[in-house]
């Protein structure tokens, strides 16, 4: 098993600044320290801060007489932090580009004939939604290895094709591994748990995870399409620069091993008692035990006991698996 600095290193390489990217595995190494500390093991206070300015750590201010800590924000916060960045500057670069190649169209025929359209291939705004809409279709349509799919919000045109159930088994037929995660407000519509159920019908693989930041899907490992809003308008950026590609794929890989499976297991088969389904209803709900306890009128030891039985009888470890559990066995609606 890889060491946290190795993954880290791996996940963050060739996207963050190497010498940024130094400083954060040398203080990933050390963990929690105080910011004194934090400023020998790094080289000095402009270092530190340098770290701290580049959203790669943050401090815990002093309580009374305690001194300050410096802590590394953790590895999925500090990629997103870094491809936001990237996706800004490839936006930035690309409306040079763009502006660029507008004055060569009106130059005259022999000076224009010489530009050369690879340049602006590395990342593209695409801002017409049935032109993002025939991209997906056609991405998904020639996708030999892999498809991914991350979802921050419910599948709405005209990013819908990424998980679109009539495009998506053509690449499974064809050997294609398809794997998608949603975000867990999806299983609050009655409409998209159906959604989702069909999709993993189809053989995609489906996972759940509260809190999603962005929404993406990769092809093959070489192309991202990454939607800029869930508006149908808002278009999409398109991406081939290897460099990034790799850090989103390293990016969901690692949302993927925190995610809930999400798949039929049978509805409602077992015969919980009436009081353990309105708590299952209020849990997933987000109530805390304690509005629990007071909507259901019992004791909040009852409560929690009642949630020790719900994870033993549903077998699973945490709140957000009960809850997702209980979802998809139709316990709860």
């Amino acid at each position: 098993m890889r060491s946290l600095e190795e993954k880290a290193a791996r996940l963050l390489g060739g996207v963050v600044e190497a010498g940024i990217l130094h400083l954060y595995l040398r203080l990933l190494a050390a963990g929690r320290c105080s910011t004194e500390e934090a400023s020998h093991i790094l080289g000095g206070a402009d270092k530190l801060n340098s770290l701290i300015g580049a959203g790669m750590a943050r401090t815990c201010e002093s309580v009374a007489d305690q001194p300050s800590w410096l802590i590394p924000v953790p590895m999925d916060v500090a990629l997103q932090h870094a491809l936001v960045g990237l996706a800004q500057e490839a936006l930035v670069d690309y409306q040079r580009l763009l502006g660029g190649y507008q004055r060569m169209r009106d130059l005259p025929s022999s000076t224009s004939a010489s530009a050369d359209p690879s340049v602006c291939q590395l990342a593209q705004l695409i801002t017409d939604s049935d032109e993002v809409g025939r991209l997906t279709s056609t991405l998904l349509g020639s996708v030999q290895r892999e498809w991914l799919t991350l979802a921050s919000h419910a599948p709405t045109e005209p990013m819908e094709e990424i998980g679109d159930i009539d495009a998506a088994p053509s690449a499974v037929e064809r050997g294609a591994r398809c794997r998608a995660i949603y975000d867990a407000d999806s299983l609050q519509e009655a409409t998209m748990r159906t959604k989702l159920e069909r999709i993993a019908e189809t053989g995609i693989q489906v996972r759940i995870l509260p809190r999603i930041r962005m929404s993406m899907g990769l092809a093959d490992e070489a192309i991202a399409l990454l939607p800029l809003t869930a508006a149908e308008s808002a278009g999409a950026l398109l991406v081939q620069s290897s460099v990034i590609v790799d850090a989103l794929g390293e990016y969901f890989e690692l949302l993927w091993e925190r995610a809930i499976p999400f798949g039929g297991t049978g509805r409602n088969s077992k015969g919980l008692p009436e009081i353990q389904v309105k708590i299952l209803r209020l849990l997933v709900q987000g109530l805390p035990d304690e509005a629990i306890a007071e909507r259901v009128d019992v004791s909040l030891t009852t409560v929690r006991r009642h949630i020790r039985s719900l994870r033993e009888t549903l077998r699973v470890q945490t709140r957000f698996q009960l809850g997702v559990a209980a979802v998809q066995q139709g316990v709860v609606e």
